[in-house]
């Protein structure tokens, strides 16, 4: 809306910045063991992916963060239960846990670079 300064360097009104998250999301200064898959760092953390917090970004920030975060949080929550609660989960051909990969494709947003197959069983 007018001009400013960051670190140095002058951005002229109406430009457009584009937020790097796949590099907020592994900056080594924020997060420890970055490139390492760790769903359990999540757990004790006071980061909050709903409010205006950069270390973690899903549904962007700000005034331009998503309009949807509620009712797509509640469809998530819902499907994953549902799965969860449903089925026992088994690695396909006698995989180990070891054995996952969890390399990511390039891109917006994240895709497995190798398929991940699950046999689900009935749990009923």
């Amino acid at each position: 809306m007018e001009k400013s300064t960051l670190e140095g360097y002058e951005i002229p009104p109406t430009t457009i910045i584009y937020i790097n998250s796949w590099a907020i999301a592994r900056d080594p200064e924020i997060w420890k063991n970055p490139e390492e898959f760790i769903p359990e760092r999540f757990l004790n953390n006071d980061i909050d992916f709903k409010r205006e917090e950069y270390e973690l970004i899903p549904f962007g920030t700000g005034r331009r963060g998503c309009p949807g975060i509620t009712l797509g949080i509640a469809a998530i929550e819902l499907a994953l239960s549902n799965l969860l609660y449903a089925f026992d989960w088994e690695l396909y051909c006698g995989l180990k846990n070891e054995d996952i990969d969890t390399d990511v494709r390039l891109g917006i947003t994240m895709h497995k670079k190798n398929e991940f197959c699950l046999i689900p069983k009935n749990y009923f």
